[in-house]
């Protein structure tokens, strides 16, 4: 019913006028994750009715642990630590989990009507923009930091206490959750006695936070303050 409502929006209103408004775009963005998760979902199904079918074809044993059965069906016994990535009912789960979260969202529909949660729900939208400005400069210190202590410690894999720095994607997870004082000074600490880099990982680390927690943060709270006093 909700796609339906969604398509005659659409051939009413025009592809153009549709997506310049964002409450469409989200309504189009949650319905379309809950669709592929179904169809993720619905997948899972008809895979693993497929191998039950083999199963009561070709296996006369009740118990199938005694039973040699083909890889793809044999996938179909197994438990769930044992499943795939890539697995259409872990990806299902995944996009549904999205789905339910952006499908509360449509709850600040009727925000605007009050006279107390209007303001708020105004001033939210106009902070996703300043944070939209505020994304450019915390992009490019955050690389800078990222691509640093990349090259700082890649050479020390399997040389720290803990994994961070030593990879790109556990260099931008240390820097990213230390926004949130979610990672440890200990991740620049080596084993060896090499001094000199471990100095100069305290250093560029400390920059790092002083640069985005004391400053850029701030900043960012000081431009959403100013925005709310405007709606307000």
């Amino acid at each position: 019913g909700m796609i339906w409502s969604e398509c005659k929006e659409i051939w009413e209103e025009g592809p153009r006028e549709y997506v310049v408004h964002l409450w469409n775009l989200l309504d189009f963005g949650m319905l379309s994750i809950f669709v592929a998760s179904f169809t993720a979902r619905f997948m899972a199904f008809l895979k693993a009715t497929e191998a039950q079918q083999y199963v009561d074809q070709y296996v006369q044993d009740d118990d199938l642990s005694n039973v040699t059965l083909p890889p793809e069906v044999a996938y179909f016994t197994y438990a769930r630590n044992k499943w795939l990535p890539s697995d259409p009912q872990i990806i299902s789960e995944g996009l549904y989990a999205i789905a339910v979260v952006l499908s509360f969202s449509r709850i600040a529909y009727i925000l605007p009507a009050n006279e107390s949660f209007g303001p708020l729900q105004i001033s939210l939208g106009r902070t996703v923009k300043d944070i939209f400005k505020f994304m450019v400069i915390f992009i490019m210190v955050f690389l800078a930091f990222m691509i640093g202590m990349f090259n700082l410690y890649s050479y020390y894999l399997g040389a720290k206490y803990n994994p961070a720095f030593t990879t790109v994607e556990e260099s931008f997870k240390t820097l990213f959750w230390s926004i949130f004082g979610l990672s440890e000074v200990i991740s620049v600490v080596l084993k060896y006695d090499h001094k000199f880099i471990e100095n100069i990982g305290y250093v560029l680390y400390g920059v790092y936070n002083v640069t985005m927690v004391v400053v850029l943060l701030n900043m960012l709270i000081a431009m959403i303050n100013n925005s709310y006093q405007e709606i307000e």
